[in-house]
């Protein structure tokens, strides 16, 4: 019934309401065609509905209207909330709530905007929850519950389609009133979604399929905000199996989430209630890494620290009470790069599940990098297309660095490789494509490459030459500027926020080869390939101290046995920003021992500093 039990009604000055009320909830109780009577377990059926005072109510229309995006919805449910908190009797006051709820519930059915539509009955939900528990329902009320089961039972459709957009609604409505068995059986669908949801969308180490650090986000968020309302009025709504997969996407979201613990999106980040619910599900989990990780994310925003090079500890045994910086799932095609959980830290996101990989960048609070990384490979104009899936072919992290590689095979006996490299401590992310021979066709064309050095690996085919481009694209709310003679790119929003060089392209414009510049779709770089197989890096600085800088790029010679080697074999850059100087080494064909400015290399990829006395510190080195 939509209130207590008519009988123990009193004759006091709510009487007939209640007892209007108390009628209206029989009628609420028939059957209604469409509705699944009986399919919630006789165990759950004799639980009394949780109890709803004017705090609960106020409080939990207030949270639903924070993470409203309409400011007209947000001013209707705070005032909404306002009312109920007074917690009068007065009959008039009563009115005008029951008068409040069915123009949230009117708003609800004109928005052409979903998530507005059903946060808005979620808000009628607990407002007339209140006024049931607490007997001050009025004549309307049966009426205002029919209305919010008629919108249940019109969410049961977009439920069964995979979307778990109204799933809240509809828990809050099943719980709240499930002593209406016309609201108690809608429960089944709102938890048959979310299980299915959950299972379909999250791996095994807790990857959200979902493109995009927002999607993951919002769906945790969402599947959160559910759980919630479930714990607060009754069991939990899935099984152990399911909640295991789900805190397992709680803590692999605290890696997507800004310096502050919010949403990142193109313009900024979203209000703080919107990734609430997951910092509390994190902590609520009893799991002591993911507890300290939180604890730690909100201190760095209570005392604004993370400067350049800070941590949130300074021993490696404190580092060990926190969560992995870093996290790859090779199964949902995810890798996740953090510099660290100070409170600007550099945060990689790449995503590899289609041809064209998604790639984000992030930076404290401020998403830098968003969008495809797109590609493209030609031969005499004509685009080389993939032949397979890309797959993992490197995975590499520690407290210096982190190095992701993933491969994809090319038609013409060709593959390209996609490379990200993070250095913490400096701040720099390097993102290079490289061109190489599949490992079928390597052994001939290395064989000719040691016999001849300086050959061009028997690349130049008839078709053609080969070219590669690939496109850095940029968040929405930056804007870039060019150097007038060089080609290093500035990108800025109100302040410097992280600088690009193109490595294998000359520094200076006039040398021509290849082009880099700012493009609708972001910063759009291209080069020509010689002997089939090329290198092409872009060294992004995130640190804006070094920003401003003089600085300057070189490609370097690399010798093989006393003899210098042609770039389609390996290629060597050093990069210097003010004082600071680095070296960046890659193979193109089988790692060898070689040599690079005085610095001995077997290896197949290094990236290290240049010390003052000359020395190469390496940071990082790949076999």
């Amino acid at each position: 019934m939509v209130t207590t039990n008519a009988d123990k009604v009193g004759n006091g000055r709510l009487g007939k309401r209640s007892r209007a009320a108390a009628a209206a909830g029989s009628a609420a109780d028939a059957p209604v065609a469409g509705g699944k009577q009986g399919s919630t377990p006789r165990a759950d059926d004799s639980r009394a509905p949780a109890k709803v005072g004017a705090t609960r109510s106020g409080r939990r229309i207030r949270e639903i209207a924070d993470v409203s995006e309409s400011l007209d919805v947000r001013r209707r449910l705070r005032r909404l909330a306002r009312q109920i908190q007074r917690g009068s009797h007065h009959v008039q006051h009563m009115n005008f709530i029951e008068g409040a709820i069915g123009d949230c519930l009117d708003e609800a059915a004109a928005t052409a905007a979903a998530r507005e539509q059903w946060l808005l009955c979620e808000a009628a939900t607990w407002g007339l929850a209140w006024m049931a528990r607490t007997r001050r329902a009025g004549g309307s009320a049966g009426g205002l519950l029919e209305r919010l089961v008629k919108a249940a039972r019109s969410a049961q459709a977009v439920l069964a389609s995979g979307d778990t957009l109204p799933a809240r609604f509809v828990l809050a409505l099943s719980r709240l009133f499930r002593d209406i068995e016309a609201c108690r059986c809608l429960e089944s669908d709102a938890v048959t979604a979310l299980t299915s949801e959950i299972d379909r969308l999250v791996s095994t180490s807790g990857v959200v399929s979902l493109s995009g650090s927002f999607a993951m986000v919002e769906r945790v968020a969402r599947w959160t905000a559910a759980r919630e309302i479930a714990m607060a009025t009754g069991p939990m709504p899935w099984d152990a199996s399911t909640e295991d997969r789900f805190a397992k996407a709680v803590t692999v979201t605290l890696r997507l989430l800004g310096g502050q613990g919010r949403m990142l999106v193109g313009a900024g980040r979203m209000p703080a209630a919107f990734s609430a619910p997951v910092l509390v599900a994190a902590i609520a989990a009893g799991r002591k890494r993911v507890q300290h990780t939180v604890d730690a994310m909100h201190r760095q925003a209570r005392t604004g620290k993370g400067s350049k090079g800070s941590k949130l500890s300074g021993s490696k045994s404190d580092d060990k009470k926190l969560l992995p910086r870093d996290l790859h799932d090779a199964s949902a095609g995810v890798a996740i790069i953090r510099s660290g959980w100070e409170a600007n830290a550099v945060r990689v996101l790449l995503e590899y599940r289609s041809a064209v990989p998604h790639l984000e960048i992030a930076v404290g609070d401020r998403l830098l990098v968003a969008g495809p990384w797109q590609w493209r490979v030609t031969q005499g104009g004509r685009p080389l297309d993939m032949e397979g899936p890309w797959t993992l072919s490197c995975w590499e992290s520690d407290r210096k660095a982190t190095y992701l590689e993933i491969i994809a095979p090319l038609s013409g006996g060709l593959q390209i490789d996609r490379q990200i490299v993070v250095l913490p401590k400096d701040r720099v992310v390097l993102l290079a494509d490289a061109i190489t021979r599949r490992p079928s066709e390597q052994p001939h064309d290395e064989a000719q490459d040691l016999l001849r050095p300086h050959a061009n690996g028997g690349a130049e085919h008839a078709s053609g030459e080969l070219r590669m481009a690939a496109v850095l694209p940029l968040a929405p709310s930056l804007e870039s500027e060019s150097a007038d003679e060089t080609r290093e790119i500035l990108v800025y929003d109100t302040k410097p926020r992280l600088q690009v060089l193109p490595l294998a392209l000359p520094e200076w414009k006039v040398a021509g080869r290849g082009s880099f510049a700012a493009t609708a779709d972001g910063l759009a770089i291209e080069q020509p390939v010689a002997g089939g197989r090329g290198y092409m890096p872009l060294w992004i600085d995130l640190d804006p101290a070094r920003q401003g800088r003089p600085l300057t790029w070189r490609q370097l010679t690399v010798a093989d046995t006393r003899q210098n080697l042609p770039p389609h074999q390996a290629v060597g850059f050093r990069v210097q920003e003010g004082l600071e100087q680095w070296l960046v080494y890659r193979t193109l064909d089988a790692a060898r021992n070689r040599t690079v400015i005085g610095c001995n290399l077997s290896c197949g990829f290094m990236l290290g500093r240049i010390e003052r006395t000359g020395m190469v510190d390496r940071t990082i080195e790949i076999q």
